[in-house]
């Protein structure tokens, strides 16, 4: 599969060209996609992997040291934009010139070394706080296409309003006049929004709410607003103004889990107040996960809580005051492209596609966490991540039956696949394919009637 698609994107010229003495950086970018969707540790057991004798002879070359696929992936990264810039024109063409509405986000991924520096601590969104990070922003071509078309990546405390502007200008060149771009309230400003509407596009986004937003919410009746799901009791109103068009809604189920969220923070609050209480009224120290744990930094805490004289239940009551807004179950998107409310609510939601791209490139390409030290290692790795999630997507959009399958039983299914090489006493070797299931059966056998 690594080997057809190599061929079809292009990237035979495309990767080749970057390299012309020594052992081709075209065989061992192939070798490197496939250890990518294979075992996948580092760049040092990819190397060992790829000396084998057998794959050694698969790929024409011959035995390399570890700093050669170390020096292959620093040529990557360095030559990064223009490799990205022909893939995504390739991509277009094998597509048929698609439609080019896009879908645009941005996550974080977990840095390990000392080098780089785009490694900074900053807002984690890979449950790893008290590491470094880098930021990663991808676009994805929005449904039924469901492509990657771009990768960006910027330092670990970059937020997502200034990530945004290189990753829109990545793709921008890319998109027809008219191109509706979608992407959430973290990316939202006016430089980026004036950008796109420069560009002849559209955006959807969600909004930040405001004074004039709640003053929406509480005029809600549902008499006035359009229930567009009754199951989950959503309700829609939509304002139009001279440069954009504001999409309300409420949902009852939407306000009913952001109450119960609401309730576990107040009671996770409580259980703070009462711990730090109880050390009070014993004269003990405060509890070490409420105090600053550094030995070059001296504190001395007076501390005070509110519980003396009350109750838990009134204690909890005063809590629930305080994290309870009004706005439970609100939510805005605006856009500058005038729609039915229910048509902007299902774009907006069809988003959660380029949240599944991170998922796989993270838990099932598995390009976290960055274990290289210089920067231009870094981008080279993930630019092999990220080739391989377009392989993987774009065979989901061609071979019909793994259409809607994961990331993970479409590897799953490509590495159970056995080769028995048995030489046939002549210099020749003859190969015997086994262990073949539904899905790879129909990913070999279709893959190039589909394509």
């Amino acid at each position: 599969m690594i080997d057809d698609w190599y061929e079809r994107l292009g990237l035979i010229d495309i990767i080749g060209r970057h390299k012309s003495k020594g052992i081709a950086l075209d065989a061992l970018v192939r070798g490197m996609l496939v250890d990518q969707l294979g075992d996948n540790f580092s760049v040092l057991q990819a190397s060992e992997w790829m000396n084998r004798k057998e794959i050694l002879e698969h790929y024409g070359i011959r035995k390399f040291n570890a700093k050669t696929l170390y020096r292959a992936v620093e040529t990557l990264g360095r030559n990064r934009e223009r490799i990205i810039r022909e893939l995504q024109d390739n991509v277009l063409e094998l597509l048929g010139r698609p439609r080019t509405d896009v879908l645009l986000d941005w996550t974080s991924i977990v840095y390990y070394g000392d080098m780089a520096k785009l490694a900074k601590y900053g807002y984690s969104r890979d449950h790893h706080p008290g590491e470094r990070q880098l930021t990663l922003g991808a676009a994805q071509l929005a449904p039924p296409y469901d492509v990657p078309i771009g990768l960006t990546v910027e330092a670990g405390n970059m937020n997502d309003q200034a990530h945004m502007k290189a990753t829109y200008g990545q793709v921008r060149r890319l998109l027809a006049p008219g191109s509706l771009v979608v992407f959430d309230r973290g990316a939202n400003d006016k430089t980026n929004l004036d950008r796109i509407e420069f560009d002849e596009n559209d955006y959807l986004t969600a909004k930040k709410l405001n004074v004039s937003d709640d003053a929406v919410f509480q005029a809600f009746s549902k008499d006035d607003w359009e229930c567009i799901d009754a199951e989950s009791g959503v309700y829609a109103m939509k304002r139009t103004f001279p440069s954009r068009v504001n999409y309300y809604f409420f949902s009852e189920k939407l306000k009913t889990d952001h109450l119960k969220s609401r309730r576990r923070k107040a009671e996770r609050l409580l259980a703070e107040a009462v711990a730090i209480q109880n050390s009070l009224d014993k004269g003990k120290k405060l509890p070490k996960r409420f105090r600053i744990n550094n030995p070059l930094v001296d504190v001395r805490y007076d501390y005070q809580t509110k519980l003396v004289g009350i109750d838990e239940e009134a204690a909890l009551r005063l809590l629930l005051e305080d994290v309870i807004d009004g706005r439970e179950g609100c939510f805005c998107l605006t856009s500058s492209k005038d729609m039915a409310a229910t048509e902007a609510l299902r774009i907006y939601r069809s988003k959660d596609a380029i949240e599944k791209l991170f998922h796989s490139l993270k838990s099932e390409v598995e390009i976290k966490p960055v274990r290289v030290w210089t920067e231009d290692a870094v981008f080279g790795v993930l630019l092999i991540g990220f080739i391989a999630q377009l392989m993987i997507s774009l065979t989901r959009y061609f071979v019909k039956p793994v259409k809607r399958m994961s990331t993970k039983f479409i590897i799953d299914a490509l590495k159970k696949l056995t080769v028995t090489m048995v030489s046939m006493g002549n210099g020749l070797k003859k190969r015997f394919y086994s262990n073949f299931n539904e899905v790879n059966r129909a990913i070999l056998a279709d893959f190039i009637s589909e394509t």
